[in-house]
């Protein structure tokens, strides 16, 4: 079966719509921390998706208006600037960033399938070093659902190929986050089989945006998008 990527990256800019500005005057440092925008995950699926000739889903509103990566039961899908905001604006908030973005990348995910393809989707992340005073123990984590041997494989594949490139780096499976939590790829295999759609994450830690590290970071996002690019053809072969 013929597959075809879709790249996303919900978390890629902490833009505040100008009518919502009023809801962070009091805090506005947090929206650049990672809180408030997954650091360096713009420029990563921009060089993933130039590599691999493919146009990328991004958000670039603040997750701390609306989490995307979310699902709509949540607890976190609006932070603590939103969530006591009257129902009528939490749900203009809703229907304006949250649902046509997914909802986008749904319905390409069944023009694929449609057209006889394997929809492979892979939703670009970073995470803090460091978390609750503890240092995060790697570099790359490859998120996916160990029940579907599709993704489980894919990911296999993808760590092989980035470990020939960045032999260096401390790769994990799941970690720091596990690929069957609450988030849009979760969402999406309840609403497609694993024989149309795989859904993947990569996660990559925020200390590699630093400056000092700059001829680092931009090795790193070649050597990802080459590796995916890479995985991608063995998947196919």
């Amino acid at each position: 079966m013929e597959t075809q990527l879709i790249i996303t990256c919900e978390h890629a800019g902490n833009k505040v719509p100008e009518e919502f500005r009023h809801l962070f005057e009091h805090n506005p440092e947090v929206l650049e921390t990672h809180r408030g925008i997954d650091i360096g995950a713009m420029e990563l699926t921009n060089a993933i998706s130039k590599r691999l000739g493919k146009e990328p889903y991004l958000n670039t509103v603040t997750r701390l208006l609306v989490d995307l990566n979310r699902s709509t039961q949540s607890p976190t899908l609006f932070s603590e600037f939103t969530r006591e905001q009257p129902l009528q604006v939490r749900e203009k908030i809703f229907e304006k960033y949250y649902r046509p973005h997914r909802k986008k990348i749904e319905e390409k995910i069944k023009q694929v399938i449609a057209n006889g393809e394997q929809a492979i989707h892979v939703g670009v992340h970073t995470f803090t070093p460091i978390w609750e005073n503890e240092e995060r123990e790697v570099d790359v984590g490859f998120l996916f659902d160990p029940r579907s041997k599709a993704e489980q494989h894919f990911c296999y594949l993808w760590r092989h190929e980035l470990s020939k490139r960045s032999p260096e780096l401390r790769l994990k499976m799941n970690e720091p986050y596990r690929g069957t939590m609450d988030g849009f790829t979760t969402y999406l295999r309840s609403q497609f089989s694993d024989n149309n759609y795989l859904g993947l994450e990569i996660e990559v830690n925020q200390r590699f945006t630093e400056s000092s590290l700059e001829e680092e970071w931009q090795q790193l996002q070649e050597d990802i998008a080459e590796s995916l690019q890479a995985t991608v053809q063995v998947f196919n072969s």
